[in-house]
């Protein structure tokens, strides 16, 4: 007798029997998979399995597309180049499938248009008919210049029209549906499948199957299970009353790291509700556990406590109340620095430099920026594009001229539109080529859109340059640490890069940087020194 499936494979069972019911109709050329948020591990599950299954759950072939989305002609270019790659580099696995290795199409001059794409997939379809029912091509870009350019894309390759033999499949979530305008245009072409997948019943049902035993470990974690779908759907009151049998047994067994897991979740659920005293009790009674564990050395027991101080600080900022936020977030920074998390330990002084500086209160917030610096002075340099060190660093600009900090956005601002634009004339300028335009029209094109892109570059370098040298000496020795921690060119947020991605030694035309001066005395050596206690009061307070 095989043994029960698990609850993630019956959900790929029933994503399977979802796919093959709605592929049933023939003319659904265009396959919308309709998700809750939190379901895209499983839909990918779903792929994945199909993949490595021994036998086919399906008759169909998939294949995913992660190719970034930057204009309709560079999408179809990298489609067919990742097609063809991926092709080439299968073959092996193709023989051992007994598939004749014999396709031409690998070699073909397709055109960079959704026409071009779709004749490529056909082919491909079309010679290796006796192994599928149809070929899927599963869109999911990774990164997307334009949404309404990709979705004219899609369009454009429903007209082309789809090959008989292949069918595309793209992603939508159920609170957004981006896509339901091609459902209304397209019609019988275009079929959601909706996929009422939830990450947390699979978590219960998950919990529930394993907890086959009497012992408290797998009671537990169906308790726990149930707290978490209740932050997630329930009330504060229903999370709290569902905590407390857990926080008992958690208790009993001497877990207080469970029992820092089960307060914080109580306390997400009352700031949700805006229980702001609540959510702080909350918060403290989590460290008081976090502290038991540290003491007892558990592994995370110090990571614990420095989430009790970041979730603590994050209810006095909603509550209004930035000062006290600021004393928490440098607590939690402190904490950090035990830990190791250079990562947090920057944002907790950059957080309590926020809040200081809200409360309307400069040089407090500013020594905070300048500890924040001393913490991504000890990281190691590939570290710290990884923090929110850039997002410090502009908070300090702001402070320090917050005229001139908007400005420098602005530029930013201008270029990115500038960009677009040049995007939207080059779509425009492709279109009118036709569904099969030549490959030398889409060079001469794209020639000419990054030389709009080089000189929108270059201008918003330049006005960026000057805006930084007008600024005054400390100003100047923030940008000057931007180059020194970040990048050469660094001169504020958001961060202006090349639009071909080339490095600076390969820019047409360098900008006259400014002249800054020596930053050292910025960086204290002694980042967390100054950290000061929270005060202890109630917190009743909150108002």
């Amino acid at each position: 007798m095989s043994a029960a499936k698990s609850p993630v494979e019956q959900r790929i069972d029933l994503l399977r029997d979802l796919w093959l019911e709605a592929t049933g109709d023939e003319q659904a050329r265009l396959l919308v998979w309709r998700i809750p948020g939190n379901a895209d591990r499983m839909l990918a599950a779903f792929f994945e399995a199909h993949r490595q299954a021994e036998e086919a759950m399906t008759p169909d072939f998939f294949l995913n597309f992660d190719c970034d989305f930057d204009t309709g002609f560079g999408y179809s270019r990298a489609l067919l180049e990742h097609f063809q790659l991926g092709y080439v580099g299968s073959r092996d696995s193709l023989k051992a499938q007994g598939a004749a290795i014999d396709w031409r199409g690998a070699h073909a001059d397709h055109p960079s248009s959704a026409a071009g794409v779709m004749d490529m997939l056909g082919s491909f379809a079309q010679h290796y008919r006796e192994h599928m029912r149809s070929f899927v091509a599963v869109l999911v870009p990774g990164a997307v210049t334009s949404v309404e350019a990709l979705q004219r894309w899609l369009e454009t390759a429903l007209q082309a029209p789809v090959p008989e033999r292949v069918r595309l499949c793209v992603v939508d979530y159920a609170d957004s549906r981006q896509w339901q305008p091609l459902v209304e245009r397209f019609g019988k072409s275009v079929r959601v499948i909706d996929a009422p997948i939830d990450m947390f019943d699979i978590a219960r049902a998950t919990a529930a199957q394993s907890s086959g035993g009497a012992g408290p470990t797998s009671a537990y974690r169906q308790m726990l299970t149930d707290v978490m779908t209740l932050l997630d759907k329930g009330s504060a009151a229903q999370t709290a009353a569902r905590a407390e049998r857990a926080l008992q047994m958690a208790g009993r067994q001497q877990w207080p790291d469970q029992q820092v897991v089960l307060h914080m979740a109580v306390a997400g659920a009352h700031l949700k509700e805006k229980q702001f005293p609540e959510a702080i009790t909350r918060y403290r009674s989590a460290r008081e556990c976090a502290l038991v564990a540290e003491t007892v050395q558990h592994a995370a027991g110090t990571h614990l406590v420095m989430q009790t101080w970041f979730g603590e600080a994050g209810v006095w900022l909603t509550a209004g109340q930035p000062e006290r936020a600021a004393q928490a977030y440098a607590q939690g920074a402190e904490v950090a620095r035990r830990v190791p998390n250079g990562m947090f330990a920057i944002e907790g002084q950059r957080m309590a430099g926020f809040c200081l500086a809200r409360a309307g209160q400069p040089e407090p917030a500013r020594d905070r920026y300048l500890q924040g610096l001393g913490e991504a002075k000890a990281m190691l340099p590939a570290d710290r594009a990884m923090t929110t060190l850039p997002l410090l660093l502009q908070d300090m600009l702001r402070l320090q001229d917050a005229t001139r900090t908007e400005k420098l956005e602005h530029c930013a601002k201008v270029y990115q539109d500038e960009i677009a634009q040049a995007h939207q004339q080059a779509e425009t300028r492709a279109a009118a080529l036709g569904a099969r335009p030549p490959a030398s029209a889409i060079t001469a094109l794209e020639a000419e859109m990054g030389a709009t892109f080089e000189r929108s570059f270059r201008k918003v370098c330049d006005e960026r340059e000057r805006l930084v040298a007008g600024g005054d000496e400390f100003f100047r020795k923030v940008v000057a640490i931007g180059r020194d921690f970040l990048h050469p060119a660094w001169n504020g947020l958001p961060d202006v890069k090349h639009p071909l991605d080339k490095e600076q030694p390969e820019w047409d035309a360098p900008p006259q940087f400014a002249q800054l001066p020596d930053p050292s005395d910025l960086l204290v050596d002694d980042a967390g020194g100054r950290n000061r206690p929270i005060p202890t009061d109630t917190v009743e307070s909150i108002v």
